[in-house]
């Protein structure tokens, strides 16, 4: 499949919405002030940032860096906005809603660059900003989890930041196993569940593009135990309905062999994508996402 196939296909998937719309009254009422940013990073990208910001932002205030999911090939949406402004307002925090690049346009490394490297900006520029570099949230869904993964394995050697803490929910962390593979006998005998792992495969092929899936920042599952150890404080949430379920919790336990805190639990009624997406379980996720942040700050 050329590169040009590959984008018409995946423009075709990001104009399915299976969710909707959020409508436009809700959008109205979301609380602060939006502002979109292009934030220039090493290596010489910029970084496609949506800003929420509280009516009165303290000062020192802690700020939470957002990378929404969307399987690598899909961008930010009003459902990460409206995410983002709540936690924003239930901290008092600003927010970085991180609109990083995307595949098969930007294939891998491209997102973990973009990634890296706007975490290591707002460090850098933290007094400039106005916020506490001790006061600074990596929250990663799906693909995003991901990619904050990646970041933090890249921050071993280079140890640029210091994140309070990070959440990682519902998240890939092994893109060298097929997702079809990865089904149990019973869900391949399901028609649904072997059409959502191809359509998984066709995502993880878009992202990995020519490069080699086995290295630990494109399969953090890959990661060697010094590395994993560097890692804060970390809430790992899992969708009991989810084909990821089992690569998340094995992420967390070894997170936690190599000596790390971490607060992990399985929503039992939860799909893949349920915290921004508003399905079954996300109140509890929710709650427990401010809980966490709180208790860092």
């Amino acid at each position: 499949m050329t590169l040009e196939e590959k984008i018409t296909m995946a423009q075709a998937i990001r104009s399915r919405d299976r969710f909707g719309p959020v409508s436009p009254e809700e959008l109205a009422a979301l609380p602060g002030t939006e502002k979109e940013l292009h934030i220039p990073v090493e290596g010489g990208r910029t970084v496609h940032v949506y800003e929420e910001r509280p009516d009165a932002l303290p000062a020192k205030a802690a700020l939470v860096l957002n990378f929404h999911g969307g399987g690598f090939i899909k961008g930010r949406t009003d459902r990460d906005r409206r995410y983002c402004c709540t936690i924003m307002e239930q901290l008092n925090a600003l927010v970085w809603d991180v609109d990083y690049c995307i595949a098969p346009e930007a294939p891998f490394p491209a997102a973990v660059e973009e990634t890296y490297g706007i975490i290591a900006y707002a460090f850098d520029h933290a007094e400039e900003l106005g916020v506490d570099p001790a006061k600074i949230i990596l929250a990663g869904h799906s693909a995003g989890g991901n990619l904050v993964a990646a970041a933090c394995l890249k921050n071993a050697e280079s140890h640029r930041f210091s994140p309070c803490c990070v959440l990682m929910e519902y998240f890939p962390v092994d893109n060298v196993t097929s997702p079809v593979e990865r089904l149990s006998p019973q869900l391949r005998a399901d028609p649904f569940w072997v059409k959502r792992a191809e359509t998984e495969k066709l995502y993880t092929d878009f992202y990995v593009g020519d490069a080699d899936p086995a290295q630990p920042l494109c399969s953090p599952m890959n990661a060697a135990d010094e590395a994993l150890a560097t890692f804060p404080d970390c809430l790992i949430l899992s969708a009991g309905e989810d084909s990821l379920r089992e690569d998340t919790e094995a992420f967390a336990l070894r997170l936690v062999k190599a000596g790390v805190c971490v607060t992990a639990q399985r929503i039992p009624e939860a799909m893949h994508g349920f915290t921004t997406n508003r399905t079954p379980g996300w109140e509890r996720a929710l709650a427990l996402h401010c809980k966490f942040f709180q208790e860092h700050l």
